[in-house]
């Protein structure tokens, strides 16, 4: 069900012009182009929590910006996992899941460990994404 509405909601933004609105406001903030998949993950995921969502979601927008920006796909797609980990949400099943496997019994313990877990992860994996476009070109 979660896969089927956010396949509904990024093909409503994607229609309603979001993406094309989206892409041009980035491209006018002159931002690294690595970036912008990366921040368009992290407004996703940080408005409604779900890493599955965002990942279906973040492509519809950005996909009228990719000619622009001219990124290799693989580094489109690191880039927006990057985005994902840094906002956790109890409505992401992830989260529940490393709650699970690290044997938390509490969510407050959970948001407490895993957030700054998550966070770090985020800009670490958009550090070496960085690095690999770097080597890319």
């Amino acid at each position: 069900m979660v896969v089927c509405a956010g396949g509904a909601f990024g093909a409503t933004l994607a229609m309603t012009g979001v993406g094309q609105e989206l892409g041009e406001m980035l491209m006018e903030a002159k931002l690294p182009a690595v970036l912008v998949p990366f921040l368009v993950a992290v407004a996703v995921q940080s408005v409604q929590g779900s890493r599955l969502v965002t990942f279906l979601v973040v492509p519809s927008l950005i996909s009228t910006a990719l000619p622009e920006l001219g990124l290799p796909p693989e580094i489109v797609l690191l880039s927006v996992a990057s985005g994902t980990f840094l906002v956790s949400h109890a409505n992401d099943s992830y989260f529940w899941t490393m709650l699970e496997l690290a044997d938390l019994k509490e969510p407050a313990i959970g948001y407490k460990c895993y957030t700054v877990g998550g966070i770090v992860m985020g800009f670490v994996t958009i550090s070496i994404t960085s690095v690999l476009y770097l080597l890319w070109l």
